[in-house]
């Protein structure tokens, strides 16, 4: 897999998970910013930078119009999907505005249907949405665990290794029976066999 760091507008206290050698590093606005607090360089800088407050002197700038349709972290996305990109690990995007926060998860929705895996980390917790698949949760003595469908209904969940567990059982949008699950100090897994869950859970 090809993985892409993108950094949004946020402030990130802490890089949890740090670039490697050949992962592309993606700044979407004031993510400039925010990546340069952390002495890294991005390979592409995108947006309006009305975040940013001025156009930055970047190498492989992408300037694009305030009044358009997309967001500047889904256009960062975009950029990165179109060059094979499809593990994603996204910074300065979980919690500020709760409008930006859903386009988010819309977006993380998006990867997951593109085939890819994407992790939002922000500074109390993290998500991730799967599709026909799996996902394995850090092992946490303490901490929340929440499980939604973004499907109509998610059909074969199944839970492991958490406080309540689940076998091969169906989750609706329009219920959320998954909420506020808790870590339990064992390794943890969520899978869906026909449905999209969004995953949320607490960091330490």
């Amino acid at each position: 897999m090809k993985r892409c760091f993108i950094f949004g507008a946020l402030p990130v206290k802490r890089l949890s998970v740090a670039p490697g050698k050949g992962d592309l590093i993606i700044a979407a606005d004031r993510g400039y910013a925010v990546a340069a607090e952390w002495g890294l360089t991005p390979d592409i800088t995108v947006g309006d930078f009305d975040s940013l407050g001025s156009v930055p002197e970047a190498e492989n700038l992408v300037r694009l119009n305030v009044r358009k349709d997309d967001t500047d972290l889904e256009h960062a996305v975009m950029l990165a999907l179109e060059k094979g990109c499809d593990d994603f690990v996204v910074y300065g995007a979980v919690g500020g505005l709760l409008d930006h926060t859903l386009g988010n998860i819309a977006i993380a929705e998006r990867i997951a249907l593109e085939g890819g895996k994407s992790l939002f980390i922000g500074d109390d917790c993290r998500f991730t949405v799967i599709r026909n698949g799996a996902y394995e949760l850090p092992v946490y003595e303490a901490g929340r665990v929440s499980v939604l469908s973004l499907s109509d209904v998610s059909h074969g969940v199944t839970i492991t290794g958490l406080s309540y567990t689940a076998d091969g059982i169906a989750l609706y949008r329009a219920t959320p029976r998954a909420v506020s699950n808790e870590f339990i100090g064992k390794p943890a897994r969520i899978s869906v066999e026909d449905g999209t869950l969004l995953i949320i859970y607490e960091t330490q």
